[in-house]
């Protein structure tokens, strides 16, 4: 029996290595997008040194979107699976939800992922940022409930394991 709860609590122990991992990324994410955000006069001052934070801000947030779908995401979903009763339906809605935040997501990265794409599209950037920086606002919020929902509230069995 011991060992099917340390078992147990090795899976949730790696689970919250991940998702604290996956948390810092969105924290950079942010840091950059606040960073290209308080930049002004997007076409006239210093287009190259804009590219380069768009384009790191593009491949972060394409690293991050990932993470969330193949791996974070399916690990919560177990989670749910395993210990919670209910709990993989809420998952399910929450992730449904996040459907359009990933669609600005990737129509952003391909306007921007590139030197070129990027200069060519300088004038809508300061828009665009905008939308994203919303529907980011309203990922991380779903993001957070399906957090809370699935890891933060340990079953009955995985109470006793981190108890002992």
């Amino acid at each position: 029996m011991a060992t099917a709860h340390s078992t147990t609590l090795a899976r949730w122990q790696r689970i919250e290595a991940l998702v604290h991992g996956w948390l810092e990324q969105r924290q950079r994410i942010i840091v950059l997008l606040c960073k290209i955000q308080g930049l002004r006069g997007f076409e006239e001052t210093r287009p190259r040194s804009i590219q380069i934070q768009v384009q790191e801000f593009c491949q972060l947030l394409m690293d991050y979107i990932s993470a969330g779908y193949f791996e974070i995401y399916q690990e919560l979903v177990r989670e749910a699976r395993q210990f919670s009763q209910g709990q993989p339906v809420i998952a399910q809605h929450l992730l449904s939800q996040m459907d359009d935040s990933t669609a600005e997501a990737l129509a952003f990265n391909e306007d921007f992922d590139t030197r070129d794409h990027c200069i060519s599209q300088l004038a809508q950037l300061p828009e665009r940022l905008t939308l994203l920086t919303e529907m980011l606002e309203e990922r991380f919020a779903l993001e957070d409930q399906l957090i809370l929902s699935v890891h933060q509230q340990p079953a009955p069995r995985q109470r006793a394991v981190m108890t002992h």
